[in-house]
């Protein structure tokens, strides 16, 4: 019986004639085999491809065979990936009586060519039933998610389940078929794997296949919302492309439903539910689920792709919402009272009054500023936003989405100043100061931003949210060492 075009073998093994014997064996049996004879290379192999099965040999250069299995293992996305180690016979008792772990099976060396054959046969059939892997896209199962979750429970350890499901996924199936609707299960697991590997540099991150059009990714609170904008944008580009070039134009697909009548369908889109044991303890996944459930519904009623936290247990937000920083009084005397924020995009014509409706009750059911809302609702950009407000308070807005600031500019206030005063230098130039402020109108603040700086102070208007995301990608790296 030959394996599948799918498996993929990495053999990690420093002699150069037993690598290429197990090579040219394996893939006369239908593997796919990368070989590397360096720890270090293997590794950095791992980083970037998927494998069904690892060998590796005990006796490597720099970094010992055990080691590497270690480094392995410590790898969430490579926990239910199947190690042989190869060792020499004399060394079987040694390692039999040993506290060595990590490895699933071994071969001895000189290698048997059809013992290996069958090592890796039943070593990739036995993980494939142990995970439940799914047959179609080969991401873990749930017995495979369930275990992940469980150990993070019972480490005590912060982390964010987040919970992916293709909306109009029937209707495409029904539309294109399933041998189509099956492809795009297979890219959707593709995308989320890609970015797991992206981001595992950078914390934990497992992705499973519940079955059918969802899905579920593990990660730390940290990588939770960059996992889901990075898989959402990744998604949004790619998936347009299945559907014919007549049901793009349309943006959406017309079918008959189960009664016989003509309907409209959006083009598929996913709703991205994430909860978190950050604020509430969880015992189970299933507690997990029965949150993401709820979270899921409301993501349902919304139009397009979204992400969202079930926030119900965290603390309220401590920053005011956008609106409300345009509705309060201001110290100015001879500035007049400014329309909520809503009032202000309603009345320029980039909101309809429905559109605002459901951004106001997203708002109040999850506590994210109204501005937030409206932007991850895709109803319109920060830009939008911003210019509207510019033009509403009489001050230049300044994005800082896509600006990228110097060094030296940065370092002229502390991190604890910027996050205590949301204030961001953004220029020196003539003895003037420019300065992006999520409220421009802080006198106190302008004036102690001069006296520090002996500059002009120069007010922009910036957002919250791209202050905050400004933030966590640049300021928090720069050397604050200056008091401010």
């Amino acid at each position: 019986m030959t394996a599948s075009a799918d498996n993929r073998i990495l053999i990690v093994e420093r002699d150069e004639t037993t690598r290429e014997m197990m090579r040219m064996r394996l893939v006369s049996r239908h593997y796919e085999v990368v070989c590397c004879d360096k720890a270090d290379a293997a590794l950095k192999t791992l980083d970037r491809e998927s494998f069904d099965l690892i060998i590796v040999s005990r006796d490597l250069e720099l970094i010992a065979g055990q080691t590497l299995i270690h480094t392995i293992r410590a790898k969430p996305h490579l926990t239910a990936v199947p190690v042989l180690i190869m060792i020499q016979e004399s060394q079987v008792t040694e390692l039999l009586l040993s506290s060595e772990k990590g490895y699933d099976d071994f071969l001895t060396k000189p290698v048997n060519p059809f013992l290996l054959q069958l090592r890796v046969k039943m070593n990739v059939e036995r993980v494939r039933e142990r995970v439940e892997v799914n047959a179609l896209t080969y991401l873990p199962g749930n017995h495979a998610i369930e275990k992940v979750v469980q150990k993070k429970i019972k480490s005590g350890e912060k982390f964010s389940v987040i919970y992916i499901d293709i909306n109009h996924f029937k209707s495409f199936n029904d539309r294109y078929g399933f041998r189509r609707g099956d492809d795009v299960l297979r890219h959707t697991a593709k995308l989320l794997t890609a970015v797991a590997r992206e981001l595992n540099s950078q914390g934990d991150c497992f992705v499973g296949h519940i079955g059918g059009d969802d899905f579920i990714a593990v990660t730390s609170v940290e990588l939770e919302e960059k996992f889901a904008r990075k898989f959402i944008d990744d998604f949004d580009r790619i998936m347009p492309t299945y559907y014919s070039e007549e049901d793009q134009k349309r943006g959406f697909v017309r079918a008959k439903n189960r009664a016989g009548k003509m309907e409209d369908t959006p083009l598929m889109s996913c709703s991205v539910a994430a909860c978190t044991n950050l604020y509430r303890t969880y015992q189970s996944l299933a507690e997990v689920a029965s949150d993401a459930v709820e979270v899921k519904s409301f993501l349902k009623t919304q139009p397009g792709s979204h992400y969202l936290r079930d926030r119900r247990s965290a603390p309220p937000p401590k920053l005011e919402d956008i609106e409300e920083f345009i509705k309060k009084e201001i110290p100015d005397p001879n500035r007049k009272a400014i329309d909520p924020l809503g009032q202000i995009l309603l009345g320029a014509g980039l909101l309809t009054e429905a559109q605002l409706e459901l951004a106001l009750k997203k708002h109040f059911e999850t506590g994210q500023r109204l501005g937030q809302c409206l932007i991850s609702m895709n109803l319109v950009s920060s830009e939008d936003v911003g210019r509207m407000l510019e033009k509403r308070l009489n001050v230049p807005y300044f994005s800082l989405k896509k600006w990228r600031p110097s060094r030296e500019v940065l370092r002229m206030f502390t991190f604890d100043f910027v996050t205590a005063h949301r204030v961001v230098p953004v220029e020196v130039t003539d003895g003037m100061i420019k300065l992006a402020m999520c409220d421009p109108f802080d006198l106190k603040l302008l004036d102690r931003v001069e006296q520090i700086t002996r500059l002009k102070p120069v007010p922009c208007l910036t957002l919250e949210d791209e202050f905050e995301i400004f933030l966590s990608e640049n300021f928090k790296t720069q050397d604050s060492s200056r008091a401010g």
